[in-house]
């Protein structure tokens, strides 16, 4: 059978929301939040070649009941994270290494790369389009930045989940929901001192 090729194009807005709090601020939120539970039990990451029957999900109670400890305040969990801000300064790209204007040294920008979900979420989703597997869970991007504060990098989860010409309303509907609920983790990570920190309704 012959290789069967498509391509999909698909409508998505890339995020960018600045802040003036510390890079450690901001970092500690994200990770106080979706680091709830133990990260030795990852149900999500086993796979035939590593089998492990203590912690493998039996049946949709049992694993449900072992991804809900593990849910933050914000309703998501973590799933891990890439910091390109370890390897990058060996090679001191002008993107991250800047020079301070007082002492001339050089100053190597710190960014994270999260990955973060909820599988209760995600079902609302996959279960119109087992496709939407592909964008979740999803990708939140720490940055600091050069003249101080950080910001937040994101593409908004509908797009790439129903971001395509004749997705289903029920899809683009269920994509919606997770798109709120992202956004604000993300305006919770980067309220300013004096904002309130608070969690709201989720």
């Amino acid at each position: 059978m012959p290789l069967i090729t498509q391509i999909q194009a698909v409508t998505l807005d890339r995020l960018i929301y600045r802040s003036h709090i510390s890079f450690e601020s901001a970092e500690s939120r994200i990770r106080s939040s979706i680091q709830n539970g133990p990260k030795e039990d990852k149900p999500l990451q086993q796979t035939s070649s590593t089998p492990n029957p203590a912690t493998r999900p039996t049946d949709k109670s049992f694993f449900e009941a072992s991804i809900t400890p593990k849910l933050g305040p914000h309703g998501f969990m973590y799933f891990t994270e890439f910091n390109h801000g370890n390897w990058l300064r060996f090679y001191t790209p002008p993107t991250s290494a800047i020079k301070d204007p007082d002492t001339g040294a050089t100053k190597n920008l710190r960014a994270i790369k999260y990955v973060l979900g909820n599988p209760l979420v995600a079902i609302t989703m996959l279960r119109h389009d087992l496709d939407a597997g592909l964008s979740v869970p999803v990708e939140l991007y720490l940055v600091e930045e050069p003249e101080g504060g950080v910001k937040v990098i994101w593409f908004r989860p509908s797009g790439l989940v129903a971001g395509y010409e004749g997705a289903k309303s029920e899809l683009v509907d269920a994509a919606r929901v997770l798109d709120v609920k992202l956004e604000r983790f993300v305006r919770y990570v980067l309220a300013e001192e004096g904002e309130g920190t608070g969690i709201g309704k989720l």
